[in-house]
């Protein structure tokens, strides 16, 4: 199997999901229809790039389309206001710089970078969400970036991607096409959940939103170093986010299920009871999840001049 990332035939196959399986939580779950396409999906294979360590599902259908992101809109915590990364990468952008974020979500990225003094626009695919954020006085571009890279003026100074390289069947293809918009010396910055923590908390890949149709791949620090020699790019950063206080709940419901299946039932019943997970939740919140990794990575590339 060729790695997305290399081109390479040099992947492993670790897994293969059922997609009828995958379909049925979802609906089960959130009530959610993937669709009959993906239902009709004979087998989805999890495959890992063994010179980058990129992971990811094949065949390409598997990946979700507008019917699903409209869905999953519809809930009020999938598109969050303010987020980790958002504050992450304002920090490291200076005054008065040309943004362009690409995929808006609901605008909330543009709209505080907006209020820090930047001259922002967005690209999105999604009409319903771009006319939502074109409503909100913000230029959203509808279109291919290599389309907009050849009848661009000027290009920018940063182009931002938040939680998005990890939807797309052809990630090395949007990374290209978000270079192709960047002025030499400009800043890449790309926000994904970080796979080494789900790695940790989630061994055995449950987690219905990091697999299709939601998620497409996984990355993490170890990936990101190895753009480098793929892309003209330099890696200049890898912020990683703090477990965020919403998360706290979940990650330790998460990791206690890990323990209980490493030390058995017994001794999982009996030091992982009600109250000794309370009292992890208690510490985390009260402080201690500055010390834990969290959901997400933000990495700073820049395009070589």
């Amino acid at each position: 199997m060729k790695s997305p990332l290399t081109g390479q035939d040099d992947a492993g196959l670790l897994h293969v999901l059922s997609p009828a399986d995958i379909a049925e939580r979802w609906k089960q779950s959130l009530g959610n229809e993937v669709g009959p396409d993906f239902r009709a999906i004979p087998a989805i294979e999890y495959w890992r790039c063994k010179n980058t360590g990129l992971a990811w599902y094949t065949p390409l259908e598997a990946a979700g389309g507008g019917e699903l992101y409209a869905q999953l809109e519809r809930l009020d915590w999938y598109y969050m206001a303010d987020k980790w990364e958002f504050r992450a990468a304002l920090r490291a952008l200076p005054p008065g710089a040309r943004v362009l974020e690409v995929g808006v979500g609901s605008g909330h990225f543009l709209q505080a970078a907006s209020e820090r003094g930047l001259s922002v626009s967005g690209v999105e695919l999604n009409p319903s969400a771009a006319a939502r954020v074109r409503a909100r006085r913000f230029e959203v571009i509808e279109t291919d970036l290599h389309d907009l890279a050849t009848r661009l003026e000027q290009p920018f100074d940063a182009v931002c991607a938040f939680q998005v390289l990890e939807h797309v069947p052809d990630p090395r293809g949007l990374l290209e096409g978000m270079l192709a918009v960047l002025r030499p010396g400009g800043r890449l910055m790309l926000s994904v959940p970080n796979a080494a923590v789900m790695r940790v908390i989630d061994p055995g890949r449950r987690n219905m939103f990091d697999m299709p149709p939601h998620h497409v791949s996984h990355w993490d620090e170890d990936v990101s170093r190895a753009l480098e020699p793929l892309l003209p790019v330099r890696l200049v950063a890898v912020h990683r986010e703090p477990l965020a206080p919403y998360h706290v709940g979940w990650f330790v419901s998460a990791y206690a299920g890990v323990l209980r299946q490493r030390w058995g039932r017994a001794l999982g019943r009996l030091a992982l009871n009600r109250w000794t997970l309370r009292s992890a939740r208690w510490a985390l919140a009260l402080g201690g999840h500055y010390l834990v990794p969290g959901h997400t990575l933000l990495v700073v590339l820049e395009l070589n001049t």
